[in-house]
C-alpha cells in the first residue's frame, strides 16, 4: 500500500472583512512586542541527532534577530529545567550574555520533561496577552520521558494535552514547535502548534536547524524588511537600523558588504558602525544609521538571505493563517503606517505598487498586483487598503511562502509569511480485523471546516478511468468509516476522495484528491471437479458376413451408442417386469375363476344327493 503525502492537521484564524471597515488583522491587535520564552532539549539523544551542537549558532542566530524591546528568556531542559539566559528586556547586553550562555548548550540530561519545561517558561504569564504577543518556541528529539515507568511518561503527556495546552491556549500563546527527529512525539508537536495557532516543522537534519529559525523568527518578531535582489538593497531616510543576513557553506570567502558609493567591507575592517558577527553558516551584520542608497554584498547568493530594518515607515499585512485549507481563498489586505498612523495621502498611495507573489514546491508564481480600487476583496477605494485574494486552486499541498513586496517614490519593503495547506479532510487506511480487508476513515479537520456541512464521496479508480463506489458511512461528528476487501479486485487502484464542504466561516470549498493506492489481490474461483464422463462398453468381436446374412440382420448386429443401449435395457427390464406382472394377474385370476368353479359344481352335486328323482312330466302324464 502506497500513501502520498501526508496529508496531514491548527487553529485556523480566518480575516473576516466588513464592506468599508478596515480589517482588524491588518494591524496587530496585542501590539508590536513580542514575549519570546526560548525551550532547547538537552536530553542524551541529542549526541545523536545534534552531534555538532548546532543548537547552539542556531540559538544566537534566533538571539541576534530579536528587536530590541523585545522580552525573551531560554530554558534547557532534560530530566530537569533550568534558565539558561533569564527572562529580561532585549538589548546589546542581553545579546552579549545569551550569547555566551549558548555556548553551554551540550547533551547531558537524562530524560525529557517536556511537561516541566512548559510549566516553568510559561508560570509568570496570566491572563490574555495586552503589550506583548506571547510566543513559545520548543525545539526537542524526543518523546516525553519522565520516568522509567511508562505509566507515568503517559500521565505526563495526557496532563500536556489536559492541563497545560488548554492554559496556554487561554493565554494566548501560540507554541512553535521544531522536532530535530523522526522519532519525536510528532502528534504531540503538531496538536500543540495547531491548537495554539503556532507552526510545526520536522527537521531531520540539524544543519537547517538555522533557517528553521530564521522562519520562526520571522513569524514571531513580524520584522519590517526590505528585498535582497542579486545580492543587492536599497536603504531609505526613514531606516535607522538595518541588519543583514548571509547565509555561507563551510569553506566559502569570506562575505563582504558594499555600502553605497563605498569600498567592500569585512569583518575585519567594518567600521565601529556596523557589528559583524560571524558565526557557523551565516554572516550576521547589523547596521546602525545606515547610509540611504543601494547596498551590496559580495556572497553566494541564497534565497534565504535577509535585510531586516527598523523604520517608523512601515508595512502591514493582513496576519495569514499558518495553516489553509486546500482550496480555500481569503482576502489579504496591505497598508502602510508612519510613527503608527495609516498614511491616507494620496499622493503617496497614487505612487505605490504592491505585489504578492507566492514560492512552493511547484517554484516561484508570478507576482500578482494588490489592489486599493474597491473592487473585491478591496472594502474602498482609496482608503490605504490594497487588496487581493489569496489562495484558491493555485496552491499545492504542502509548506509554502508568501512573500509581499512594496515600492514607492522613496522606499521599498517587503515581508514573508510560511504557511502550509492542508486538505479538509484525511484519509486513514489501515488494515482491518479480518485478513485482505482495510478500514477507510476519513475525517475532517475540525479546527477548520465544519464537520457536519462534510458531503463526502469515496471511489476506487483503475488507470484506465474506471470507477467502483466505495460506501462509507458517516458519524455524528462528520468522520465516515467503511471496509475495501483487496480480494475483490486485482492491480493498482486509487483511492480518490471529492469532498464539499464549509469553513467554520462558512466559506464553501471543493476538494478533489487522489491520495492513497491500493494493491488488489483477486483470489482465482475455487477448483470444481469435472463430472465424470460416462463409459461406453466394449463393442462385439465382429463376426464374418454370411451371404445369407440380410441387411435387417446386419444392421441388428450393429453395436448401438452406450446411451442407447442403456436405454434400451432400462425399456426392456420395463417391459418384462409389466409381462411378469400380468402374468401373474391372469394365474391369481384363472385360480380364483377355478376355485370358484370347483365349488360350484360340488354344491350341485350335493343338492342331486339331497332331492329323491322325479319322474319326467311325460310319464306323469301318462299315468294319470
Amino acid at each position: 500500500m502506497k500513501m502520498r503525502g501526508g496529508w496531514i492537521f491548527s487553529v485556523l484564524i480566518l480575516v473576516v472583512l466588513g464592506l468599508g471597515v478596515p480589517p482588524i488583522q491588518a494591524k496587530p491587535s496585542t501590539g508590536e512586542k513580542a514575549d519570546v520564552r526560548i525551550l532547547i532539549d538537552i536530553s542524551g539523544s541529542m549526541k545523536k541527532n545534534d552531534p555538532g551542537n548546532l543548537r547552539r549558532p542556531a540559538l544566537r542566530l534566533l538571539v541576534g534577530l530579536l528587536p530590541a524591546e523585545t522580552r525573551a528568556g531560554v530554558w534547557i531542559f532534560g530530566q530537569y529545567v533550568n534558565m539558561q539566559i533569564p527572562l529580561g528586556q532585549v538589548d546589546a547586553a542581553w545579546k552579549r550574555k545569551a550569547r555566551n550562555e549558548s555556548k553551554k548548550i551540550g547533551s547531558p540530561g537524562q530524560r525529557t520533561n517536556i511537561e516541566m519545561a512548559l510549566k516553568r517558561a510559561s508560570e509568570d504569564w496570566d491572563g490574555p496577552p495586552t503589550l506583548y504577543r506571547r510566543s513559545l518556541i520548543l525545539l526537542t528529539d524526543g518523546m516525553v520521558d519522565v520516568s522509567r515507568n511508562k505509566a507515568k511518561n503517559k500521565a505526563s503527556r495526557k496532563q500536556i494535552l489536559n492541563k497545560i495546552l488548554p492554559r496556554l491556549k487561554k493565554m494566548g500563546v501560540a507554541v512553535n514547535t521544531i522536532a530535530l527527529s523522526e522519532n519525536a512525539d510528532h502528534e504531540l508537536m503538531r496538536k500543540l502548534a495547531e491548537a495554539t495557532g503556532g507552526w510545526y516543522e520536522q527537521v531531520n537534519d540539524a544543519n537547517q536547524l538555522q533557517r528553521v529559525f530564521l522562519r520562526i523568527f520571522e513569524k514571531v518578531g513580524k520584522p519590517d524588511a526590505v528585498p535582497l535582489k542579486d545580492n543587492k538593497f536599497t536603504i531609505d531616510d526613514s531606516i535607522t537600523e538595518a541588519t543583514v543576513l548571509v547565509f555561507h557553506k563551510p569553506g566559502a570567502k569570506p562575505t563582504q558588504l558594499i555600502p553605497p558609493g563605498g569600498k567592500p567591507i569585512d569583518a575585519e575592517s567594518a567600521p565601529d558602525s556596523i557589528s559583524w558577527h560571524r558565526d557557523e553558516g551565516y554572516d550576521m551584520l547589523t547596521i546602525s544609521d545606515p547610509k540611504s542608497g543601494e547596498w551590496g554584498i559580495r556572497a553566494e547568493v541564497d534565497p534565504d538571505n535577509r535585510v531586516m530594518v527598523v523604520t517608523d515607515l512601515k508595512m502591514n499585512t493582513t496576519d495569514l493563517p499558518n495553516r489553509l485549507i486546500h482550496g480555500q481563498s481569503l482576502p489579504f489586505l496591505t497598508s502602510f503606517t508612519d510613527h503608527g498612523k495609516r498614511i491616507r495621502k494620496k499622493a503617496f498611495l497614487n505612487v505605490v505598487e504592491a505585489t504578492a507573489q507566492q514560492r512552493d514546491g511547484n517554484g516561484e508564481s508570478e507576482p500578482r498586483p494588490l489592489l486599493d480600487d474597491g473592487k473585491d476583496p478591496d472594502p474602498k477605494a482609496g482608503d490605504g487598503f490594497f487588496s487581493m485574494r489569496f489562495g484558491g486552486e493555485s496552491l499545492s499541498s504542502g509548506n509554502g511562502e508568501l512573500i509581499i513586496r512594496a515600492k514607492g517614490r522613496t522606499f521599498v519593503r517587503e515581508k514573508r509569511m510560511s504557511y502550509e495547506v492542508v486538505p479538509p479532510v484525511t484519509l486513514e487506511v489501515k488494515p482491518g480485523e479480518i485478513p485482505n480487508q482495510l478500514l477507510l476513515t476519513l475525517t475532517p479537520a475540525a479546527d477548520l471546516v465544519a464537520p457536519a456541512s462534510v458531503k463526502s464521496q469515496v471511489w476506487l479508480e483503475t488507470a484506465e478511468g474506471e470507477q467502483t463506489p466505495l460506501d462509507l458511512i458517516q458519524d455524528a461528528v462528520g468522520v465516515s468509516q467503511g471496509i475495501l476487501d483487496i480480494t475483490t479486485f486485482s492491480g493498482a487502484r486509487k483511492i480518490v476522495v471529492s469532498v464539499d464542504a464549509k469553513t467554520v466561516a462558512g466559506e464553501s470549498i471543493e476538494y478533489f484528491d487522489a491520495p492513497v493506492e491500493v494493491e488488489g489481490i483477486l483470489l482465482p474461483p475455487a477448483a470444481v471437479e469435472p463430472k465424470p464422463e460416462p463409459v461406453a462398453e466394449p463393442a462385439p468381436t465382429p463376426v464374418a458376413e454370411s451371404p445369407a446374412v440380410t441387411v435387417e440382420e446386419k444392421r441388428a448386429e450393429e453395436p448401438e451408442p452406450a446411451v442407447e443401449e442403456e436405454e434400451e435395457g432400462w425399456l426392456m427390464t420395463a417391459v418384462w417386469i409389466g409381462v411378469g406382472n400380468l402374468l401373474l394377474l391372469l394365474a391369481l385370476g384363472g385360480g380364483f375363476w377355478w376355485m370358484r368353479r370347483r365349488n360350484q359344481q360340488g354344491l350341485v352335486s350335493l343338492l342331486d344327493e339331497a332331492l329323491p328323482e322325479s319322474k319326467p312330466a311325460a310319464e306323469v302324464e301318462e299315468a294319470a
